[in-house]
């Protein structure tokens, strides 16, 4: 097999696709990030799935809205959290060890299935990570495997910021719970940083992905009623939440129809769109709330 033309159910059609939409904001004369290294790893698949969509350049804000958040908040928790080391959970095409300006000292560890982590290696084997790069081919679902691999990083970490980017989306709640109580096992994992949906966010990021993911995309699951609280009954206390429609907007990225501003400035219904779609950093609580 070709590392080259991975099939789709090795490296998704969504991972090629959010690796094309960087290409695309690293070229405009006013982009928020430079990632010379998407294009790369996009290759000639990353511009065919986004003929494929149904809207094509429409979908790309909030993927760049999300970069450009999660980048804030990485190097946030690096300068102020304190963080040695960056575990990040189904990293797929990901390029933040080579493109981000952290300490040349930071661990950062990428997750994945052995066939991304080879494919992404292969492209950029000539090229060299701004930190310290550790890739680690791991089905982040088998808990054993992920237990062993937490112990190991806590046995050489202080401080470690995990990051499930377009991760938990994937996972059912009883996934996501079993993880965070993993993650919550080791005292040197300090902070997580993931992306949530509720669920009528859910709803509007399926519609928008179904006619590009009939060819066998996993189902999206995760979006719990009670928003970050789920992570609170797992030992997480929310420490930032930043909405998608905010960011987006404070960004220039998303235009949103005046209509939807409006309700947006409405307080009757700003929280339950602020909650659509968003991303929060969240830290480990001294005191296990869990169950």
């Amino acid at each position: 097999m070709s590392l080259t033309s991975l099939p789709v159910q090795d490296i998704s059609d969504t991972a090629f696709l959010t690796a094309f939409y960087r290409v695309l904001e690293s070229d405009r004369p006013d982009a928020h990030f430079q990632d010379p290294y998407a294009r790369i790893l996009a290759g000639t698949r990353g511009q065919q799935v986004l003929q494929q969509m149904p809207q094509q350049e429409a979908h790309a804000p909030g993927c760049i809205v999300r970069t450009c958040v999660m980048d804030e908040l990485i190097i946030q928790s690096i300068e102020q959290g304190g963080v040695d080391a960056v575990l990040n959970l189904g990293a797929g095409l990901d390029t933040r060890a080579y493109r981000l300006p952290v300490p040349a000292s930071l661990l950062w560890i990428e997750v994945d299935f052995p066939t991304v982590l080879d494919y992404k290696a292969s492209k950029l084997a000539s090229i060299k990570p701004g930190c310290r790069l550790k890739s680690v081919p791991l089905d982040v679902t088998n808990s054993q495997a992920r237990q062993r691999l937490f112990r190991d990083i806590g046995s050489e970490t202080k401080k470690v910021l995990i990051v499930t980017e377009g991760l938990l989306v994937y996972l059912n709640p009883e996934q996501v719970a079993a993880l965070a109580r993993d993650l919550w096992a080791q005292p040197q994992l300090s902070w997580w940083l993931t992306d949530l949906a509720s669920h009528s966010g859910l709803q509007l990021i399926q519609n928008s992905l179904d006619q590009a993911t009939a060819n066998g995309e996993a189902k999206l699951q995760f979006a719990p009623a009670e928003g970050t609280n789920f992570f609170w009954q797992l030992g997480w206390e929310t420490t930032e939440f930043r909405s998608l429609l905010e960011e987006g907007q404070r960004l220039q990225r998303l235009d949103l129809p005046e209509a939807l501003l409006a309700l947006l400035s409405s307080p009757e219904h700003q929280e339950s769109l602020r909650k659509l779609v968003g991303f929060a950093l969240l830290r480990r609580s001294e005191k296990d709330n869990h169950s």
